[in-house]
């Protein structure tokens, strides 16, 4: 019964996607009223988020598992392809960050050619699923955000749609902190018999550190939508995102704090706004340290629940695993152990070559880069920071370039830049392969950079004749 529902749903979704796609032309310098593209990616990422395998999975027997999310994934790909075929003229001469993954994509592909496209033991996830989760499908979303994201609507819909998932996820993490489980939905979230961070706000992650990063993510577009609210929503709005502050509490993880103080740090100093912010936020910011100040001593507890983040156990793990890491890229430093190998790798050869990782529970690399450059070695690693490099450099380039005015301003662009950094610096304490929703995220943000920056000059040709007439400057709305 739940299949044969499923199956109209997606024959639904595939009908719709055939009728409404034939209407829309996504480089028309008109808005359209569909705008089914950025439904289509944003629904994508929030099933991602909420409706992977763990909340459904039909099984195709002797094909693949179907997930709702996959669904989705299935028909943004005939939407891809059906783009690419169109007449409609391409504005992204550039390709470079195209290049750079296809060959990354190479030597990950002949990395599990040799050493296998499954997994080593029933206990591990297989290669080839850490690499579609990890880079294919989200490489994916980067060429459908780079295309079909284009209107200030469009934007609207994305940024919408990942608040309101973190503004869910803060509400349910302040049941899954005071163990008020019984009102978490999905009911997967609480699955006893999965003890990961059960003590924390783990989300549909099962992982705090990814959940967090959810939440960040959301709140950096909160404060882009914030800034065309008006009244009363304006006042809702503001609601909503003060939920977020004590929901990054409640994660207990110390790399969501930094990057949240991280996003705060640079909306004081970098986002533009009428009035001085210093005047603003004076108030606040006086309040903030003196709380921070009547409970400094509480920073210094192991205890998390208490507010302390001297966790010395997790430190000493990750310091062996660094370790672990250096001796492996110091014997394989061209092409690495294999593509997610690491674990295979620490539990025979190299666990032995460490006293104290002998200590503890065989778990992955807890940064992604060094899991990068161990397993795909120096030239895999160096094509991956280049399109991380290249990422920032367009966020940048934006923030420079974009007029003052209008819905594309250097706001847009910094918001882009905290998106992505965000990633970046979360991914510094934890590897996010094993999770498709960080990863997609990240690349369809630099899908978006690389789309704004291919429209650049048009941006500027229309703040250019909408300026002196007194117009709000607008492309592609």
């Amino acid at each position: 019964m739940l299949a044969t529902l499923y199956s109209v749903i997606i024959f639904s979704i595939v009908v719709s996607v055939f009728f409404l796609s034939r209407s829309y032309h996504p480089y028309s310098p008109h808005e359209t009223s569909v705008h089914f593209p950025a439904l289509l990616i944003s629904l994508w990422l929030f099933a991602s988020a909420m409706f992977g395998g763990v909340f459904y999975t039909y099984r195709l027997a002797g094909i693949v598992d179907l997930t709702i999310e996959r669904a989705i994934f299935i028909i943004l790909i005939v939407t891809l392809i059906a783009g690419a075929f169109s007449r409609s003229p391409s504005l992204h001469p550039r390709r470079a960050i195209e290049r750079a993954f296809i060959l990354f994509a190479f030597i990950c592909l002949a990395s599990m050619a040799v050493h296998g496209f499954g997994p080593s033991s029933s206990r591990l996830a297989s290669p080839w699923y850490i690499f579609i989760t990890a880079y294919l499908f989200p490489f994916v979303a980067f060429l459908f955000a780079k295309r079909y994201l284009v209107t200030e609507r469009d934007f609207s819909i994305l940024f919408h749609t990942l608040f309101y998932l973190g503004a869910y996820l803060a509400i349910i993490a302040f049941f899954e902190f005071f163990d008020l489980r019984q009102y978490v939905y999905p009911r997967f979230i609480v699955d006893p018999k999965v003890l990961a961070h059960w003590e924390r706000a783990r989300g549909p992650f099962y992982n705090s550190a990814l959940n967090g990063f959810a939440m960040v993510i959301g709140f950096i577009c909160g404060v882009q939508i914030l800034s065309f609210k008006r009244g009363f929503p304006k006042v809702l709005h503001l609601i909503l995102m003060s939920l977020f502050f004590p929901a990054v509490f409640f994660t207990l993880t110390r790399s969501v704090y930094l990057c949240f103080l991280f996003t705060l740090a640079a909306l004081l100093f970098a986002y533009r706004t009428p009035l001085s912010k210093w005047k603003l936020l004076a108030l606040p910011l006086a309040l903030a340290l003196v709380f921070a100040s009547m409970n400094l001593h509480r920073l210094e507890s192991s205890n998390r629940r208490e507010g302390g983040v001297y966790q010395v156990e997790e430190v000493r793990i990750r310091e062996a695993l660094f370790h672990m890491s250096m001796i492996m890229i110091a014997d394989n430093p061209v092409l690495g152990v294999g593509f997610a190998q690491f674990l295979p790798a620490s539990l025979t050869k190299y666990r032995a070559l460490v006293p104290l990782a002998q200590q503890f529970e065989p778990t992955s690399e807890h940064h992604q880069i060094l899991t990068i450059a161990v397993e795909v070695g120096l030239i895999g690693v160096t094509l991956y920071l280049w399109m991380i490099v290249m990422f920032l450099i367009l966020a940048y380039s934006l923030f420079t370039g974009l007029p003052r005015t209008g819905y594309f301003d250097p706001n847009l662009a910094l918001l882009i830049g905290l998106a992505l950094g965000v990633y970046i610096l979360n991914s510094l304490f934890i590897d996010p392969s094993y999770q498709l929703f960080p990863n997609a995220v990240f690349f369809t943000f630099g899908g978006i950079a690389d789309g704004l920056y291919g429209r650049l000059p048009q941006i500027q040709a229309a703040a250019e004749v909408a300026i002196p007439l007194g117009l709000s400057p607008s492309y592609g709305a």
